[in-house]
């Protein structure tokens, strides 16, 4: 990144720094999480799954927009200016909220087909009402994510990772029947209770950044130039994304019921370890490519965005080859609910990790403003799960679900990273690193389903080599390996 400026380099360097070591701290949070609600019973961590559902409607229908629009403008606004956009942005919203709102009322039975008929319609409304809670929480991240101040927005995201864990292990140990029995209220309650607690904490230390400081006696109503082309599109893509990335758990709810949606969010939670990891990654990715690209500086965006590709090919075929090759001793952690789940828990990884890298390519039309070549990829891909998964449904089950989300994924990043580069001025290579990386990855894959057992010793030999020689097939060079390492070795230099 020798061509973005060093003040610009540094924040963007201890950005990545803090969301890697706090992922690395805090994974086995999350994970310890599902694996608590999993042991449970399978309806347990089914209804864990609707909260997902839950996000992702609030995120995608009720946040209208999204924390991209924040990302986006505010690098290009002046500091006096930006709470005023932040506050006029939340008044858009809210008026948002309150049509969606009126719309369940008047239809309330909607709501059974994205939450099924768990707490009855009187307590899916209730939950929707208090979307401004989580709404509010996401702007709080989205205004320190946009001044690259990514060690707050990083931990304060972490108070709902780190906290739900505890209150789980504190209940699952000092009284289970209790867990067992109110599992419903208590998830719900975890969660709110956390989001707000985390929302106070962001919005007391946002006021105090010097890029947020204004006279609050000068706060007017303002939406920068382009602000409804580029929310509108935006909100195109959301929710298009979010029927993406939640269809399947409303299918499988609705289609095989909260039994059979545990045993599948339990599938699902390997592979969102490398999606987490990832999603962590491109945190730090769209606000250094939105800071970088309003100052003009396109030949240090390519830098920054090539970086960033090259590191996910690593980190996700590592992933690929550590959980793969030792998901027996992962799985038991589970408990035996799950053992018969063995090659679907390896199949789902494999796609979540090979999709990956690619799915960036988002990111970088949205930097653009050209996010909306990125819908009609996501549309394609929508159509193709669907045709998968209602072909293969009948007689596959959650073999044919996990087919049907994996390959569509898959195709869909591939091919959004490659719209990304054809619609954007900044310069990556991309063909023969993918290329490597889907034939390395499937190997190991793979090797994880027909040659079971493995050993320590055997698993870290087979993912040593696997790794040693995608990095000459990609043509990693030492020192790009030494400085994508020195980006996160605290004590370094930029």
């Amino acid at each position: 990144m020798s061509s973005a400026p060093p003040a610009l380099r540094g924040r963007i360097v201890s950005g990545m720094r803090w969301t890697l070591w706090l992922s690395v701290l805090t994974v086995p949070f999350s994970y310890g999480t599902s694996v608590l609600l999993a042991r449970t019973s399978p309806e347990v961590i089914g209804t864990y799954g609707l909260l997902m559902v839950y996000i992702g409607v609030v995120a995608s229908l009720f946040y209208f927009g999204g924390d991209s629009i924040i990302i986006k403008f505010v690098p290009e606004l002046s500091a006096e200016r930006r709470l005023s956009f932040l506050a006029s942005y939340l008044l858009v919203i809210l008026a948002f909220v309150v049509s969606c709102l009126g719309f369940t009322a008047l239809w309330p039975k909607s709501l059974q087909y994205l939450f099924g008929d768990r707490g009855g319609v009187a307590f899916q409304l209730l939950i929707l009402c208090l979307s401004p809670l989580y709404i509010l929480f996401s702007l709080v991240l989205a205004a320190h994510k946009a001044v690259l101040e990514m060690r707050w927005a990083q931990m304060l995201a972490r108070v709902l990772t780190v906290g739900s864990f505890l209150c789980y292990a504190v209940l699952y140990v000092g009284n289970h029947n209790l867990l067992e029995t109110h599992y419903t209220g208590l998830i719900w309650s975890v969660y709110l209770g956390l989001t707000a607690l985390a929302t106070v904490i962001g919005l007391k230390h946002l006021v105090q950044l010097p890029e947020w400081r204004c006279d609050w006696r000068q706060l007017r109503f303002f939406l920068p130039p382009g602000f409804w082309h580029y929310t509108l599109t935006t909100e195109q893509v959301s929710i298009t994304a979010f029927l993406i990335a939640r269809l399947d758990f409303i299918l499988i709810m609705n289609l095989g019921g909260l039994e059979l949606l545990g045993k599948y969010v339990a599938v699902v939670t390997i592979a969102d370890i490398l999606r987490t990891g990832n999603r962590f990654f491109c945190d730090t990715l769209f606000p250094s490519l939105t800071n970088v690209l309003a100052s003009g500086n396109d030949r240090a965006g390519s830098q920054v965005f090539s970086m960033n590709l090259r590191l996910l090919f690593l980190v996700n075929l590592a992933g690929i080859c550590v959980l793969a090759l030792f998901i027996d001793p992962i799985l038991a952690l589970f408990g035996p609910h799950y053992t018969s789940l063995r090659s679907m828990f390896i199949l789902m990884l494999l796609f979540g990790g090979l999709a990956g890298p690619g799915s960036i390519g988002g990111i970088l039309l949205s930097s653009v403003g050209k996010q909306q070549r990125a819908f009609w990829v996501y549309l394609g891909q929508l159509v193709v799960f669907l045709a998968l998964f209602f072909g293969l449904w009948p007689k596959w089950h959650l073999s044919g679900v996990v087919l049907a989300t994996g390959l569509s994924s898959m195709a869909s990043s591939i091919a959004v990273l490659f719209v990304a580069k054809a619609s954007s001025h900044l310069v990556f290579a991309a063909r023969r690193t993918y290329a490597a990386f889907v034939c390395f990855g499937a190997a190991a894959g793979f090797a994880a389903i027909y040659l079971k057992p493995f050993s320590l010793v055997s698993g870290a030999g087979i993912a040593v080599a696997v790794l040693g020689l995608f990095l000459w097939a990609g043509r990693y060079r030492m020192q790009e390996c030494k400085e994508l390492l020195q980006c996160f070795l605290p004590g370094t230099s930029a």
